[in-house]
């Protein structure tokens, strides 16, 4: 980052400062300078946004979950979801980082993508499914008969709605970010970033992880879906899911909690 950038980024940082003079002192430095390089609050921030997406994308791949023979459909479609949502990519692989083939019938999931956005990826994912197991403890401690009568099919269900519900939630936040912009932690300062620089560095980032992909494994579909849920279970997982909190979990290097969305 240029040293003009570094210099307004920091008084950037210092307007949404909680003491409010210094807020307002940042504000009308910030004009200011803003005013002296004839450039728009709004054109500063998407300098930022598009630095920092420059610097930080290096593609790379990472295993999540251990190999398995038969996966949880709602398992594979929640990562898939997340990993989409970071502009990443999944792979069923039939080898291990080594080269190795497994015994037969054995698979891993390759999760490709950003390094900036692995730690994401792997704590939303982990969070996920843990609430998807919260919410299916709940369920039996409520209705224990209803799902004992029910069976697994129920419970299979009920899984497949809840990751259907994740799955279209994030869908849902995504488009809205390149509809209205969103905002991003760095290091200590919050960035608005716009609807044009969510798309232009969502569409960099999607390229080189799909680069990286193709390099690595050649042309492979992208797609993961869901099938088969339906009834009782679906609609039980479709609520539980709508119950889930899906702000961001990590931004731009910044720690956050997530809460209801």
């Amino acid at each position: 980052m240029s040293r003009s950038l570094n210099v307004l980024s920091k008084i950037l940082g210092l307007t949404a400062s909680t003491n409010p003079n210094e807020a307002a002192a940042a504000e009308a430095k910030l004009e200011q300078q803003l005013a002296a390089r004839g450039i728009s609050r709004e054109q500063l921030e998407q300098q930022l946004d598009m630095q920092t997406v420059e610097e930080n994308i290096e593609a790379t791949s990472f295993r999540y979950g251990d190999p398995y023979k038969r996966i949880d459909p709602a398992t594979q479609y929640i990562i898939s979801a997340v990993a989409h949502f970071y502009n990443g990519s999944i792979v069923f692989c039939v080898r291990d980082e080594d080269g190795n083939r497994f015994e037969r019938g054995t698979r891993q999931i390759d999760v490709m993508c950003s390094k900036a956005r692995k730690i994401e990826i792997e704590i939303y994912t982990d969070y996920i499914l843990q609430a998807l197991a919260d919410q299916w403890a709940t369920h039996c401690k409520d209705d224990p008969f209803a799902v004992a009568m029910k069976g697994a099919a129920y419970r299979n269900d009920f899984r497949k709605g809840f990751a259907e519900d994740i799955s279209n939630r994030l869908y849902k936040m995504k488009r809205e970010e390149q509809q209205n912009g969103r905002q991003l932690q760095i290091a200590d300062k919050t960035v608005n970033q716009s609807a044009l620089a969510v798309v232009e560095s969502n569409k960099t980032e999607k390229a080189i992880i799909k680069q990286y992909k193709d390099d690595k494994y050649g042309k492979l579909p992208s797609k993961t879906r869901l099938t088969g849920a339906s009834g009782d279970g679906r609609n039980s997982g479709l609520a539980a899911g709508s119950s889930v909190g899906l702000n961001r979990q990590v931004a731009g290097g910044g720690q956050k909690q997530l809460g209801g969305f």
